[in-house]
């Protein structure tokens, strides 16, 4: 198995208030410049298969990815988990995300790697024929997710072009 704690590149966060979650960064961190998309991810959750509509802001800061997360729909609470029923703002940690580059052969020998009881994939999600994503619960020991992307050389710059660097 290869080890776990490599090659991380981005925080994620939910939220549910994503602009309120912008300014914040705006003000305590001097992160003003965010990349926004709405997505629509058809996914399996907890052994649920359905749709999560998401609203998205990216920034990169001194080398490591900022995604903040506002569920707009969310199948089985996952990325909304903790959010629901709050009436004041929340922002809490999600996940660690764990790029795979490289061909889609590379991304099958990283997934043969995955899952157990001690780390079960618990999303799986895939972006059209350019975007493969898993989730594992890493919770117990790291208090967060893992995120897994393998994504096409092709999709790596488009996003690697859309998301703006902030002097943290």
């Amino acid at each position: 198995m290869k080890p776990i704690l490599t090659g991380f590149s981005q925080l994620a966060y939910s939220t549910n208030d994503i602009d309120h979650a912008m300014d914040l960064y705006d003000r305590k961190y001097g992160v003003s410049s965010f990349y926004r998309l709405d997505v629509e991810l058809a996914a399996v959750v907890f052994g649920t298969e359905g749709t999560c509509s998401l609203k998205i802001g990216l920034a990169n800061v001194e080398g490591v990815q900022i995604e903040l997360i506002e569920p707009v729909t969310d199948i089985a609470d996952f990325f909304g988990a903790g959010l629901k029923g709050k009436a004041e703002f929340t922002l809490a940690l999600h996940h660690v995300c764990q790029p795979v580059t490289g061909d889609i052969a590379n991304w099958e020998a990283h997934l043969a790697d995955l899952g157990g009881p001690d780390r079960p994939i618990v999303c799986s999600a895939l972006g059209g024929d350019y975007a493969r994503i898993v989730f594992t619960d890493d919770r117990a020991l790291l208090g967060a997710y893992i995120e897994h992307i393998w994504m096409t050389p092709e999709a790596w710059q488009d996003i690697r072009a859309k998301v703006p660097f902030n002097r943290g």
